[in-house]
C-alpha cells in the first residue's frame, strides 16, 4: 500500500515535471507569423494611379505600422504572368506577428502622423475607386529556412 502511494506520488510528480517543458499554445503561435494577402482587381486605365496610392500614400503608412510593431511587414506584388481566368492584377502581402495584432489597423492615428492629414472618406473612397479587393487570404507560418 505505502509503495503503491509513493509511485503514484511519484508519476504524479513527473507528469508535472514534463508538463512544464512542454509549450503553451499561445507561445507556440506567438512565435509563427500570419499573412493577410489581398488581392486587388484594378480597373482599366486605372494601374498607375493605383499603384500611385499605394507607394505615395498608404506605403508610409504601413512603414509605421512596422516601425510601431503593429505588423512584421508590407509588400505589394504586381501579377506579370497573369494565368487564365484570374481576377486580379496586384496583391498586397501584410504579415503579422500575432493573430491579435490583425485586429488592430491602427489607420486614423497613423495616417494623421505620416500625413499631417484626417483619415476621412475622401481617401478611403479615392482607393476604393482605383481597385477592387476581390478576396482576401489568411495564411500561418508552420515552418521556414531562409538565409540569415
Amino acid at each position: 500500500m505505502i509503495i503503491r502511494a509513493f509511485g503514484f506520488a511519484l508519476a504524479l510528480a513527473g507528469a508535472f515535471l514534463a508538463g512544464t517543458l512542454v509549450q503553451p499554445v499561445e507561445s507556440q503561435t506567438s512565435k509563427r507569423h500570419f499573412l493577410r494577402i489581398d488581392y486587388m482587381q484594378i480597373p482599366p486605365g486605372q494601374a498607375l494611379r493605383y499603384r500611385r496610392l499605394e507607394t505615395e500614400l498608404w506605403k508610409p503608412v504601413h512603414q509605421a505600422r512596422v516601425d510601431n510593431g503593429y505588423i512584421t511587414s508590407w509588400r505589394l506584388y504586381g501579377h506579370h504572368f497573369p494565368g487564365g481566368g484570374d481576377s486580379y492584377q496586384y496583391v498586397t502581402v501584410t504579415e503579422f506577428p500575432s493573430l491579435q495584432s490583425m485586429d488592430e489597423l491602427h489607420y486614423p492615428e497613423l495616417f494623421q502622423q505620416v500625413h499631417g492629414a484626417d483619415y476621412d472618406t475622401s481617401i478611403t473612397k479615392e482607393t476604393s475607386e482605383s481597385r477592387t479587393l476581390t478576396h482576401t487570404d489568411l495564411w500561418a507560418l508552420i515552418d521556414s529556412v531562409s538565409a540569415r
